[in-house]
């Protein structure tokens, strides 16, 4: 959470380049909105692989009667990147995207007011 909040008041920042108190009402809440779906987004594209190989990991190991596919971190990778390409690693980001955009849009410029 550290890391999406800094990313969330450098993308700030940058989008507001004076002091917070200058914008108001719906300027304010334009610029915090689109800050704070940029930074959730791009948190979600570089952490999105990471998710998927935990993901992988945790369904091999619940199914009960079946040799497990993945032994460890190392042939997750391995073999989502032969089976399914350089790209495998982010099949589906896009729904994990919008959505987290989505969250991003509601939660972050809260957090921000209230602090």
């Amino acid at each position: 959470m550290f890391v999406k909040i800094l990313f969330y008041d450098k993308i700030k920042h940058a989008i507001m380049p004076y002091d917070v108190k200058k914008y108001s009402g719906l300027d304010y809440f334009i610029r915090a909105g689109s800050a704070s779906v940029l930074s959730m987004v791009t948190m979600t594209i570089l952490t999105y692989p990471f998710d998927l190989y935990h993901t992988r990991t945790s369904v091999d190991m619940t199914t009960k009667g079946r040799t497990r596919l993945y032994k460890t971190t190392f042939e997750v990778f391995n073999r989502t990147n032969l089976d399914e390409g350089r790209l495998g690693a982010y099949k589906g980001v896009e729904y994990a995207a919008i959505s987290a955009g989505l969250r991003a849009l509601i939660t972050l410029p809260i957090y921000d007011s209230v602090k």
